[in-house]
């Protein structure tokens, strides 16, 4: 089934609409449930152009629940330890054990966004890849993206904000490549590093 079609049949399900809630809470600017559609976009045009996926169910799975529990103020590794958690509560009545646990493992890798080791995910490349997708969207996406990150950490003091935020990116933009899979380094990479460049400028000025 391809993937446009098999997404829609998952989030039609009952436990499709209820993860829609989540991603609907208030609090979200940019974690939204326009995030995981884009994301599905995003796959969907790796589809499009031949790109392997070995197990769309679990990939779907992680789309959908990779975000599912989402508090701007938890800890570190948090939020993503509890949505793994939440997938591996509600995910088995759509998948079976094995789609099931590649979800949770590709979920958990986005807390430092590293591929897990093995066989636990192997779509979790091109799936960390969608995720950041966004990085290497067109300027004004970018923007509008960067400006509902700091919406959704408007707690934050200004100056720590500011400074946080500069951190994270200058961490991405020192990796050797953002993106991992040859797909989305050709699709999104200059235009990532020209965004995090940019963004990084502004809240260092």
């Amino acid at each position: 089934m391809p993937i446009a079609a098999l997404a829609a049949e998952l989030c039609a399900t009952p436990a499709g609409m209820a993860i829609r809630c989540r991603y609907d809470e208030p609090w979200r600017r940019y974690h939204g449930w326009s995030h995981p559609l884009a994301m599905i976009a995003s796959l969907a045009a790796a589809e499009a152009d031949g790109v392997a996926i070995a197990d769309p169910v679990a990939a779907i799975g992680f789309i959908l629940w990779h975000d599912s529990v989402y508090d701007p103020q938890a800890a570190a590794g948090r939020n993503e330890q509890l949505s793994a958690a939440l997938c591996a509560a509600e995910f088995p009545g759509l998948a079976n054990e094995r789609s099931v646990a590649r979800a949770c493992a590709a979920i958990v890798a986005t807390i430092d966004h590293r591929v897990p080791d093995g066989d636990d995910s192997p779509d979790a490349a091109l799936l960390l890849d969608i995720d950041l997708a966004i990085l290497g969207f067109e300027a004004d996406t970018f923007d509008c993206y960067d400006a509902g990150i700091a919406a959704e950490y408007a707690h934050v003091v200004p100056d720590a904000y500011r400074t946080g935020r500069s951190g994270v990116l200058r961490r991405f933009l020192e990796r050797e490549r953002l993106f991992i899979t040859q797909w989305a380094y050709d699709r999104w990479e200059a235009r990532a590093r020209d965004n995090l460049a940019r963004c990084i400028a502004a809240l260092e000025t």
